[in-house]
């Protein structure tokens, strides 16, 4: 152990490591604000010098982390080290000495008995959630299947080591804050006294920004601030937070999450996190490194917190799917008076067109909402049509056979050389009948010019749309998906 003493000839590198060691055993907010701000003045016939602003750090000092500071050190400096001294750096006064090497035994981890005695358990939060936000009113699909199912297992077995911490990403409007309320309200209906935290990045960010402000400042209610702070987080059984990206520009916030993760983790309870990306997706900011500036397509983030993001049961959401949509519109059209013999068609026609996410959907039903409520319109089939249009443009005129049998091409695995070629197989021939059938059905281009298109002459573009009517008479399906097709042009 003496050689190792030797080694350490530099006070900052006792140091450091003393605050390394503190640091692990560390699990409370205001206890790390101050740590941080202890100096190290040297190591003295046995003692080790450190110093504090002001008396406040010098108490919670004492009355903490005495303990953990004297094994910090005995592990540093070995059997050389007898006990440290604690001095106000501001008046260089009142130094005060632990009384005996033995490290007497200290108060209880709050600082005034009295104080804790009075001290209630703060009730259980009232969450701000929005009715809607249930399992039962989440369109699953496969775009969103198992990041559902894993919400769901966590709302009945929170803490579930299999699920804990759980991390839900993918962008905005998917359904992530749906599944984090949802997680919320099935917890509380099961059980009314579990302390569940359900809250966004911000809220969190606001939280731990006015405590750290508080202290720095030696502000009269900082104690308040951290017990607050502490019986908010910490003490919940739960803790949902949404969109953890937004905690890109506080870096001392972002540690702050990791330290409270640990621990939750540490004592079984449930940690769920939302984010608009997957953990691998963010740019690792290294102890000490400063965060670019500006804006960036790759978000950096402390290492601290991305190291437990990493170790997160990850789960993504996708965008959604034809099957998806399709269930989503039916539902939430449901209070929308469509005429009942276009019901059916017109969900199938809004579901069509591929939508980025379940917002821009639920935007056009409300859309169609008012215009029933405000217009008073009649909504057939057509009127739908015509209300989801881009304003200024009636849809067909727009057309052209060549975007007609681009469409029509990818939609059947083709592509647009094969379908102009001479070839007559099937996977070539039914996708050129279908392109030039809709090309004369929503465009005025002749026969002739749609026929050169497809290095045809008039008469076979005749024949190909007359082959296709009687296909489309004996066969639903293949009816059914040039309509589909019809559908998604017009949208």
């Amino acid at each position: 152990m003496t050689n190792s003493v030797a080694l350490l000839n530099s006070e900052t590198s006792v140091w450091q490591l003393v605050l390394d060691r503190a640091h692990i055993k560390c699990n409370d907010y205001l206890g790390l604000e101050i740590l941080d701000m202890v100096g190290y003045e040297g190591f003295f016939d046995g003692y080790a010098q450190i110093t504090v602003p002001d008396e406040f750090r010098r108490d919670w000092v004492n009355a903490h982390y005495a303990d953990v500071l004297r094994t910090a050190f005995s592990e540093v400096l070995g059997e050389s080290f007898v006990d440290f001294k604690i001095s106000i750096a501001a008046s260089e006064k009142n130094v005060q000495v632990m009384s005996t090497p033995a490290a007497p035994k200290l108060p209880p981890v709050r600082p005034a008995p009295a104080r804790v005695a009075a001290k209630k358990r703060a009730p259980r939060l009232k969450l701000s959630l929005y009715a809607g936000y249930t399992f039962e009113n989440f369109i699953e699909g496969d775009c969103n299947f198992t990041a559902c199912e894993a919400c769901k297992s966590v709302a009945e077995k929170p803490g579930d080591p299999a699920l804990n911490p759980l991390f839900v990403y993918g962008k905005s409007g998917l359904g992530k804050t749906h599944l984090l309320q949802s997680i919320a309200g099935q917890m509380l209906k099961s059980n009314s006294q579990i302390r569940v935290v359900y809250c966004h990045a911000y809220e969190f960010l606001r939280d731990a920004t006015a405590m750290s402000k508080a202290l720095d400042a030696k502000l009269g209610n900082v104690r308040e601030l951290a017990y607050a702070f502490q019986e908010k987080y910490e003490n919940c059984d739960v803790l949902l937070l949404d969109d953890v990206q937004l905690l890109e520009y506080g870096v001392s916030t972002q540690k702050r999450l990791a330290i409270l993760i640990k621990h939750l983790r540490a004592q079984g309870k449930q940690v769920v996190l939302s984010c608009d990306r997957h953990p691998s997706q963010f740019k690792p900011l290294r102890e000490g490194e400063a965060r670019p500036k500006g804006h960036s397509d790759i978000p950096s983030i402390s290492e601290k917190l991305l190291a437990p993001l990493e170790s997160c049961v990850a789960v993504g959401l996708d965008v959604p799917d034809l099957t998806t949509r399709m269930k989503l519109i039916q539902k939430k059209s449901m209070s929308i008076p469509f005429v009942d013999k276009d019901r059916e068609e017109i969900c199938r026609y809004l579901s069509l067109p591929p939508r980025e996410n379940f917002r821009v959907i639920e935007g056009m039903l409300n859309g169609l909402r008012a215009m029933n409520e405000f217009c008073e319109e009649n909504l057939d089939l057509g009127a739908v049509k015509r209300l989801v249009a881009a304003p200024g443009t009636s849809g067909v005129e727009e057309l052209s056979v060549k975007g007609i049998s681009e469409t029509v091409a990818m939609e059947f695995g083709s592509d647009l050389t094969a379908l102009a070629s001479k070839r007559q197989d099937a996977g070539v021939a039914l996708p050129r009948k279908v392109a030039m059938y809709l090309c004369r059905e929503m465009t005025n281009t002749s026969l002739v010019n749609i026929g050169e298109f497809f290095n045809r002459d008039y008469s076979s573009v005749i024949a190909a749309i007359r082959s296709l009517t009687k296909q489309m008479d004996k066969d639903e399906d293949l009816a059914r998906k040039v309509k589909d097709i019809r559908y998604l042009l017009e949208a």
